[in-house]
C-alpha cells in the first residue's frame, strides 16, 4: 500500500499544487480589481456553493468511496455509481427550480440585498456545475484513477481561471465575472471526466443498491452540515457583526492560510481509496501511522512557515487595503489543516458508524458557532480565526479518539506533541520580529529549519527507515538482507 500511496499522492499533491498556486497568483490581481466588500460576496457565494454540495445529493459521493472498493464485480461497480449519478442529477435538477424560483429570498440571506438577486442567478450554473462535477471526479478517484482524475481537475480549474481573467481584468464585468468564469471551467470538467467515466454508468438505476447508498450517506449529511458550520460560521459572524469588508480582509487571510491544504491534496487523495481497499491488510495500520509522523513534520514546517512569514506574503501578494488581513494566518493556517485531517482518522467509516461521525461534526459545529458569536464582538477577525481552530481541534481530536477503538493505529502521540509545542515556541518568538526587514525574514527562516530538525531529531520521519519486499509485509531496511 505505502508504495502505491506515495506514487498517487504525488499525481494528486501535484495537479492540486499547480491549480492551488495559479489560484494564489490571481490574488494580487483581482485586489486591484475587486475591492474587499467583492471578496465577501465571493466568500459568500463560495460558502453556498459548499453547502448545496453537501446536501442535494445527500452525500452520496461518500457512499461511493465506501462500497465500490468491496463490490465483488464490474456489474456491480455499476449499478453503485448508476445510482449514485442519476440521483444526483435529479436532486441538482430540482434544486436549480427552486433556487430560480427564490433567487431574490436567497440574495436577501446570502448577500443581504434582494437587489443582489441576478449574482445569485450568475452564481447557479457554478453551484450546480461544481457539484455534479466532484461525482464524477470522485468516481475516477474510488476507480483509482489517479492520472485521470488530476488531470480532469486541471482541466476544471484551468479553464475556469482563464475564463474569470479574462471577465474580471479584460472585460471587467466585476464580481460576477468570477462566478461565470468558474461556471465555463466546470462545463469543461465535467465533459472531461464525464468522457473517461461513461464506462462505469448505465441508464438503468438499481434502486436496491440506491437504497444502501442512501442508508449508508443519509446519517452523514448533518455531519457534513457540521462540518460547514464549522468552517464557515466564522465567516457568517463576520458578515452578521461586522462588515463585508471585513469579510473580504478576512478572505484574503483564509486563501494564504490555506496554502497548507495543498499538503492534503495528495494525501487525502490518494489516503482514502487505499485505506478503504487495504484496511484488513495487518500491515495496514502500521503503514498508515509511519504516513502521520511524516505527514506531522511536514505540516508543522508548513504552518510554522506560513505563521512566521504571514506579514510578508499578504503585503507580497494583495494591495494595502488587504494588508490587515495577514492577523488571521496564524491561527487559520493550522485551523485549515485540521480540518482536513480526518482521513487519518478512517476507524468510523471502515465500522460504518456515520451517526457517530455526524454527532461529532456537529459538537464541533455548535463549540464553533457559540465561540465565533462571543469572540468576534470582543476580538473582530481574529476572534473569528481563534473559533475556527480551536473548533477544527476539537473535531479531529474526536474523531481520532472515536476511530482509534475500531481501527487501532499506533500512532507516536507524545513525540507528536513535543513537536507541536515546540513549534508554537517557536511562533512565539518569531512574531516578536518585525516585518519585512531582511536580518528578520533571514532569522524566521532559520526558526522554521529548527522545528524541521527537531521533528526529524524525534523521529517523527521514518518513513524511509522501512522498506517492503516484493514478496512480503514490511521489514527494517539493513535487516533480513544480504
Amino acid at each position: 500500500m505505502l508504495r502505491r500511496f506515495l506514487r498517487d499522492s504525488a499525481i494528486y499533491g501535484l495537479a492540486g499544487i499547480l491549480v492551488r498556486s495559479v489560484s494564489l497568483l490571481l490574488v494580487p490581481i483581482y485586489t486591484r480589481i475587486l475591492s474587499p466588500t467583492d471578496y465577501g460576496i465571493v466568500d459568500l457565494i463560495t460558502l453556498f456553493t459548499a453547502f448545496v454540495g453537501v446536501t442535494v445529493a445527500l452525500e452520496i459521493g461518500q457512499s461511493l468511496a465506501r462500497y465500490l472498493p468491496d463490490a465483488d464485480s464490474n456489474e456491480e461497480r455499476s449499478a453503485y455509481a448508476s445510482a449514485a449519478l442519476w440521483f444526483t442529477l435529479a436532486g441538482y435538477a430540482a434544486f436549480t427550480v427552486l433556487a430560480v424560483v427564490f433567487a431574490s429570498p436567497l440574495a436577501e440571506l446570502l448577500l443581504d440585498s434582494a437587489e443582489r438577486r441576478d449574482l445569485v442567478l450568475v452564481a447557479l450554473p457554478l453551484v450546480v456545475g461544481s457539484g455534479v462535477f466532484y461525482l464524477l471526479q470522485s468516481q475516477l478517484r474510488f476507480e483509482l484513477r489517479p492520472a485521470q482524475y488530476a488531470i480532469s481537475g486541471l482541466v476544471y480549474s484551468g479553464i475556469g481561471i482563464s475564463a474569470s481573467v479574462l471577465l474580471v481584468v479584460v472585460l471587467r464585468i466585476g464580481v460576477a465575472g468570477v462566478f461565470l468564469g468558474q461556471a465555463i471551467g466546470a462545463l469543461a470538467g465535467i465533459a472531461v471526466a464525464g468522457a473517461w467515466a461513461r464506462r462505469s454508468f448505465r441508464l438503468a438505476v438499481d434502486f436496491d443498491r440506491l437504497r444502501e447508498m442512501v442508508r449508508f450517506s443519509l446519517p452523514l449529511v448533518p455531519s457534513s452540515i457540521g462540518v460547514m458550520i464549522a468552517l464557515y460560521i466564522d465567516r457568517i459572524a463576520i458578515k452578521e457583526l461586522l462588515t463585508l469588508g471585513d469579510l473580504g480582509l478576512y478572505g484574503i487571510g483564509y486563501r494564504v492560510a490555506s496554502v497548507v491544504t495543498l499538503l492534503m491534496i495528495g494525501f487525502q487523495g490518494a489516503l482514502t481509496p487505499l485505506i478503504y481497499t487495504h484496511y484488513r491488510d495487518p500491515e495496514t495500520p502500521g503503514e498508515l501511522a509511519r504516513i502521520f509522523s511524516f505527514f506531522v513534520t511536514v505540516a508543522l514546517g508548513l504552518c510554522l512557515a506560513l505563521a512566521v512569514f504571514a506579514g510578508e506574503i499578504v503585503r507580497l501578494a494583495a494591495a494595502p487595503a488587504f494588508w490587515d488581513g495577514a492577523i488571521v494566518v496564524p491561527l487559520l493556517a493550522p485551523a485549515a489543516l485540521l480540518a482536513t485531517m480526518y482521513v487519518f482518522a478512517p476507524g468510523l467509516s471502515i465500522a460504518k458508524r456515520t451517526a457517530t461521525i455526524s454527532a461529532i461534526n456537529l459538537l464541533g459545529a455548535g463549540l464553533n458557532t457559540g465561540l465565533s458569536f462571543t469572540l468576534v464582538p470582543l476580538l473582530g477577525i481574529r476572534g473569528a480565526a481563534a473559533s475556527t481552530l480551536i473548533g477544527a481541534a476539537t473535531i479531529f481530536a474526536l474523531s481520532m479518539i472515536a476511530s482509534q477503538r475500531h481501527y487501532p493505529v499506533p500512532h507516536a502521540w507524545g513525540r507528536i506533541a513535543v513537536a507541536a509545542l515546540a513549534a508554537v515556541g517557536i511562533f512565539v518568538v518569531a512574531s516578536a520580529l518585525p516585518v519585512g526587514a531582511w536580518s528578520s525574514i533571514a532569522l524566521k527562516m532559520l526558526l522554521v529549519v529548527v522545528a524541521v530538525a527537531l521533528c526529524a531529531a524525534l523521529g517523527l520521519v521514518d518513513i524511509p527507515r522501512r522498506i517492503r519486499p516484493r514478496g512480503g509485509a514490511s521489514v527494517p531496511a539493513g535487516r533480513g538482507e544480504p
